[in-house]
């Protein structure tokens, strides 16, 4: 019920049973990683002023060692199926670190993978305390200058309350340091910003595009001026493209990677919005920025990751067929899948909203 997307009127996202859908490639999928993640008993190394002078955010589709996800509750099962369609494909290039909240929930998620026939191979488990399934939202951020990588712990509120007061999250607070924890890195504390990585978009190359509806209402009296030199300073980055405007119904006020992505350093993909005024906009201020714009017709939340893609599929197998065409041309070194999160976003969100992507180190 949480990361959220912009969607053209004429497009539906609603369930149509999809097949897992790979691209016609005649490349292959890179061998997996078998290794799990270890953790040194050895302290991390302390994060010095001198160390952060030039950090930086690294962008999606530079080298991941993994990607971290947490699995539903009992009120979020039906997005089970398609978490398991997701660990499906990313199990297959790189490996998959899974939270669960004890060890029922642990069994319980192996027994539904094998009902599905998605291997347990590559998938790391983890039983740990944590309150909701959008690990995008509350997990770490990752900086590097170059030399160190460590973990940002920016606050979290549960989507400002827009689900209710009833929704928790104290536990999704602590979720970072635990990552930190057993990838034996530092994690720095920012818990008096709050800031959602579904709202994070770099091209890790010192420009962040993110919404400014959604900062300004987690983070409400501060001015522009004030929001970004917080985000300059702990992201790294010398200039901002703020994107303007959200639907009135979503609940994470507008986070940007349901708008968009960019694919490469100097090119960003904006999808085709119903808002005119809005969608023009962001295309003139992005291109003021000296960044080279390309469209897309369809929900750009899609994970990226070590040879491969995985999007958000439609119910409409021609107009998936677009889509394949459209990814592939923006991602021509990676495998491309469309699969069906549809449930997903029937929740609010996509595949990026609930997968954490852990560059290597």
């Amino acid at each position: 019920m949480f990361c959220s997307s912009r969607y053209l009127q004429n497009i539906v996202i609603l369930s149509a049973s999809m097949a897992l859908t790979a691209c016609s490639s005649e490349s292959v999928p890179a061998a997996a990683s078998t290794t799990p993640t270890t953790t040194s008993t050895e302290s991390p190394s302390a994060i010095t002023p001198a160390d952060t002078a030039n950090v930086r955010v690294p962008a999606e589709w530079e080298p991941q060692a993994a990607v971290w996800m947490q699995y539903p509750d009992q009120w979020e099962s039906a997005m089970r199926p398609a978490f398991a369609r997701i660990v499906s494909v990313v199990q297959q290039y790189q490996p998959v670190h899974m939270l669960t909240r004890s060890e029922q929930e642990k069994t319980q998620a192996q027994q539904l993978l094998s009902e599905l026939d998605v291997s347990d191979k590559n998938i790391q488990w983890h039983v740990v305390p944590f309150d909701n399934a959008w690990m995008r939202d509350n997990g770490p951020i990752y900086v590097t200058n170059g030399k160190k990588t460590w973990i940002q712990n920016w606050s979290f509120d549960a989507w400002g309350g827009n689900f209710g007061g009833t929704v928790s999250y104290s536990k999704d607070n602590l979720i970072p340091d635990y990552v930190a924890k057993q990838l034996n890195v530092e994690s720095k504390q920012y818990l008096d910003y709050i800031l959602e990585k579904g709202n994070v978009e770099v091209n890790g190359d010192g420009i962040l595009v993110i919404n400014w509806d959604c900062q300004d209402q987690r983070n409400p009296g501060m001015t522009k001026q004030e929001h970004e030199a917080v985000l300059k300073e702990k992201l790294g980055v010398h200039t901002i493209v703020w994107a303007y405007g959200h639907y009135p119904e979503d609940g994470t006020t507008g986070h940007i990677d349901g708008t968009a992505r960019f694919i490469s350093s100097d090119t960003l993909v904006i999808t085709v919005l119903d808002d005119s005024t809005t969608d023009d906009q962001l295309v003139t201020d992005t291109q003021a920025a000296g960044l080279k714009v390309l469209r897309y017709n369809g929900n750009p939340n899609w994970l990226v990751g070590n040879g491969f893609i995985v999007a958000m599929g439609e119910q409409n197998d021609d107009y998936n067929k677009e889509l394949q065409v459209r990814l592939e041309s923006f991602y021509p070194d990676r495998n491309v899948y469309l699969i069906d999160a549809s449930i997903i976003a029937e929740a609010g969100g996509g595949i990026h909203c609930v997968t954490n992507d852990q560059p290597l180190f």
